[in-house]
């Protein structure tokens, strides 16, 4: 049996952790909102557009954006997907439970300085290289957060795919700004999180990717 809830898991009761099957629309909105911007979603688009960017033949873009997103993305999804086959968590796939989003954020810390190795054994550009350091030095920020609060990893994934692609393409990017309030929008409007936890992690996620990659010669 489920556990209705764990104490400071900031979770809500197990019947929460039902999807409803009549949903308003925005809510069904957000739930489609939520599911498209997946933080593992977003940082498979955010390498393989930059790596389209910074690579001089598609052969090149293709295997980094392939060994970038297997460390950073794939590896740490399968880890929850075997956690949840496993009936080692009782929030779901999206981790709702707040005390269960601890070792996956450390696998996905671990996997990430994998993939910065694997990236530089391959050749990639530095700021490819810089990035899967930054996602793996989010994710073990957001542990540390994680600890006492539930701060948004999908705020601050969205966030780090919109300050990368700001920082290496610039005003022509900023449009996608208006992605990260839907993405924080979501979030509240499906009760995953509070407006401070969204905010919080949309400011980490976007800081994270705006001033070190810009300081490693991302254009």
């Amino acid at each position: 049996m489920e556990p209705t809830s764990l104490p400071g898991s900031d979770a809500r009761p197990a019947t929460a952790l039902i999807p409803s099957s009549r949903r308003s629309r925005p809510e069904a909105l957000a739930h489609a909102i939520s599911l498209l911007f997946l933080p593992p979603l977003v940082a498979i688009a955010t390498f393989a557009v930059l790596s389209v960017h910074l690579s001089a033949s598609p052969g090149d873009a293709i295997l980094f954006a392939v060994v970038a997103s297997l460390f950073v993305a794939i590896i740490p999804v399968a880890y929850i997907v075997w956690m949840v086959r496993q009936a080692r968590v009782f929030g779901g796939i999206d981790l709702r439970i707040r005390q269960e989003r601890q070792a996956p954020y450390l696998l996905a810390a671990a996997s990430s300085g994998v993939g910065d190795a694997a990236l530089w054994a391959v050749g990639a550009p530095g700021p490819l290289v810089v990035l899967a350091s930054l996602y793996g030095v989010s994710a073990i920020l957001l542990a540390v957060i994680n600890r006492r609060w539930k701060i948004s990893a999908h705020a601050a994934g969205a966030g780090i795919g919109l300050g990368t692609m700001v920082t290496a393409f610039g005003v022509p990017a900023l449009p996608l700004a208006l992605l990260l309030p839907a993405v924080c929008w979501a979030r509240v409007r499906i009760h995953m999180h509070s407006r401070a936890q969204v905010v919080a992690g949309a400011m980490l996620g976007a800081l994270t990717g705006l001033a070190p990659l810009a300081l490693a010669g991302l254009r």
